[in-house]
C-alpha cells in the first residue's frame, strides 16, 4: 500500500466537482450529515469550510486503488490542528485510514512549525475510527457526554484523541490519566486434543462476532508455543460494553462449546465486586488442580505467592519452593477432580477464602485456600485434611 496526499484545488472547477461528487455519492454514518446533498456541499465550499486561510483539504490516493478518500485539516493557524478523515464506502476496513492519518500527521508537523498538537474527534461508537487513531499512536484524551449531534436523533457521546509534536518527534507517548476502558489479558488452556479441536472449530466466528460489537476496541486470540494454549487480549470502551460482550458470549455457540475449558484471565478497569473476586479465585484454584499446571514450575510460581505456605494432609509444612519441587515429581494424573461443597467469603478488600470438598485420585479431603486477587490471583495459603 502506497498512500499519498494531494492538495485539493477548489479554485478549479474539476476539483470542486470531484469533491462534491465524492461527498454526495458516499455515506458517512458517523458524521452529523450521513449523506450531504449537492447544495449543502456547494454552500460549504463557498463558505470556506474545505479550503481557506486555516483549512486545507487533500485527496487520499493509493498507488493501486486510486482515489480512496479525503482528509481535511482545520485550524492550521492555531497551536492545535484538527482532522476530518473520510474514506469512500468501498475503501473502508482495508488499512487506508491508518496510512492516511500517519501521512497527515507527518505533513502537519513537518510543514506547520507552530503546531504542537494534532487532534481528532469521533463518535464514541465509531470503533473503526478509534482503532485508526490508536494504530497511529494517538492517545485518548477526552469523553464528551452528548457531545456529538445526530441528524434527526438525540446527541451521542464523542471522544477526542491527539498526538503531540514532541511525541511524534521522539516516537514516545506521553501518558494521560487512565480512561474508562476495560482490558483483559490471559490464556485459554485446553486439557486435551478434543478441547483444542473445539477451540479451532469455533474461534474464527468468535473473533469476528466480538470485533463487530460496537464497544470492542480490539480482540485477539492467538496460539502460543504450547500446544492447546491460546493467548487472549481484549479491550472494550467501558465496563458496560465488556459486560454486554460477556453476556453475548455466554449465550453463543463459542460459549457453549468451550464452557469447560480452563481460562486464566486478569481484568483491569473493571470494578472488582465480591462476585468478580470470588469467581477469579475459584478459576485460579481449579487451574491449580490440573496436572499440566501442577507439573509446570513456571505456572506454579505464577499462581503461588512467594510467601506461600501449605499444611499438607500429613501435617507437614511446605514452602512454595518445596511444593513446586514435590509436584514436579508427582503432579498426579486426574485431569477432572471433583470439587463439592464450595464455600467462599471475602476476608479483605482483595482477598478471598475458599473451602471445599475435593475428590481427587481416589482420595477425599477437605481443602481451604487463601487467595489475593490484586492484580493477578496468587495463593497465599493452602491446607488439606483427609476425610475418612
Amino acid at each position: 500500500m502506497g498512500i499519498s496526499l494531494t492538495r485539493v484545488d477548489l479554485s478549479g472547477a474539476d476539483d470542486r466537482a470531484a469533491l462534491t461528487a465524492f461527498l454526495t455519492s458516499n455515506t458517512f454514518p458517523f458524521h452529523v450529515r450521513v449523506r450531504p446533498t449537492v447544495a449543502q456541499v456547494e454552500n460549504d465550499i463557498r463558505a470556506g469550510s474545505w479550503d481557506g486561510d486555516d483549512v486545507e483539504t487533500f485527496w487520499i490516493d493509493d498507488e493501486r486503488d486510486g482515489r480512496v478518500g479525503v482528509i481535511r485539516l482545520e485550524d492550521l493557524q492555531d497551536a492545535t490542528v484538527t482532522v476530518d478523515l473520510r474514506l469512500a464506502d468501498g475503501a473502508r476496513g482495508r488499512g487506508f485510514g491508518s496510512a492516511a492519518l500517519s501521512a497527515a500527521t507527518h505533513l502537519v508537523f513537518s510543514h506547520h512549525r507552530g503546531v504542537i498538537r494534532f487532534e481528532g474527534q469521533t463518535r464514541d461508537d465509531n470503533v473503526a475510527m478509534r482503532r485508526v487513531f490508536e494504530r497511529c499512536g494517538w492517545v485518548l484524551e477526552a469523553h464528551y457526554r452528548d457531545g456529538w449531534p445526530v441528524e434527526g436523533g438525540d446527541p451521542l457521546a464523542s471522544v477526542a484523541y491527539s498526538v503531540l509534536r514532541r511525541d511524534w518527534a521522539s516516537g514516545s507517548t506521553t501518558p494521560v490519566p487512565r480512561g474508562p476502558e476495560v482490558t483483559l489479558r490471559g490464556e485459554l488452556r485446553c486439557a486435551d486434543a478434543a478441547e483444542a479441536q473445539r477451540v479451532r472449530a469455533h474461534l474464527a466466528e468468535h473473533i469476528a462476532l466480538t470485533r463487530a460489537e460496537p464497544g470492542c476496541l480490539s480482540f485477539d486470540v492467538d496460539p502460543t508455543d504450547t500446544d492447546g494454549v491460546w493467548s487472549v487480549s481484549e479491550r472494550f470502551v467501558d465496563e458496560a460494553a465488556f459486560d454486554a460482550h460477556q453476556r453475548r458470549v455466554a449465550a453463543s455457540t463459542w460459549g457453549r462449546e468451550t464452557a469447560g475449558i480452563q481460562r486464566f484471565y486478569v481484568i483491569h478497569g473493571r470494578a472488582l465486586d465480591a462476585d468478580a473476586l470470588i469467581a477469579t479465585a475459584w478459576a485460579a484454584e481449579e487451574t491449580l488442580l490440573h496436572p499440566a499446571v501442577r507439573s509446570n514450575p513456571r505456572e506454579l510460581n505464577r499462581l503461588l505467592d512467594p510467601e506461600f505456605v501449605e499444611v499438607g494432609q500429613s501435617g507437614r509444612r511446605w514452602t512454595r519452593d518445596g511444593i513446586v519441587a514435590a509436584l514436579g515429581d508427582e503432579p498426579g494424573t486426574d485431569s477432572s477432580p471433583l470439587v463439592e461443597e464450595r464455600e467462599s467469603r471475602l476476608v479483605g478488600p482483595d482477598t478471598v477464602l475458599l473451602t471445599y470438598l475435593l475428590r481427587f485420585e481416589n482420595r477425599v479431603s477437605r481443602r481451604s485456600s487463601l487467595w489475593r486477587c490484586d492484580p493477578a490471583p496468587r495463593c497465599l495459603f493452602h491446607q488439606g485434611t483427609p476425610v475418612d
